[in-house]
């Protein structure tokens, strides 16, 4: 049978694989096998790591549709009470 005759069947071995991934990258385990090369770096190791990672966001970004770049691109507003609390902060921070 072609790969697309039965979009359902394809559409549920998808999640299938999807569902394996979320078990196996969601427990402690993986957090702790993730975690373990950075328990004896230094601070500098792991902001040379982090700013590493950083650097490769462009690429990432160039990889995407351009629909989806042009909608990253625009991020939604903030709610207005979020703007109200922060311009509370803002506030409380000139009277100290």
């Amino acid at each position: 049978m072609p790969r697309h005759a039965n979009p359902g069947t394809d559409l549920a071995l998808e999640n299938e694989r999807l569902a394996a991934q979320v078990q196996a990258l969601s427990g402690d385990e993986h957090i702790r096998r993730e975690a373990a090369p950075w328990c004896d770096a230094t601070p500098e190791e792991r902001l040379a790591a982090t700013w590493s990672l950083c650097a490769l966001v462009p690429w990432f970004r160039s990889l995407w549709p351009e629909d989806v770049r042009q909608r990253a691109e625009q991020p939604e507003p903030l709610p207005a009470d979020t703007v109200a609390l922060l311009e509370r902060l803002k506030q409380a921070g000139r009277r100290e």
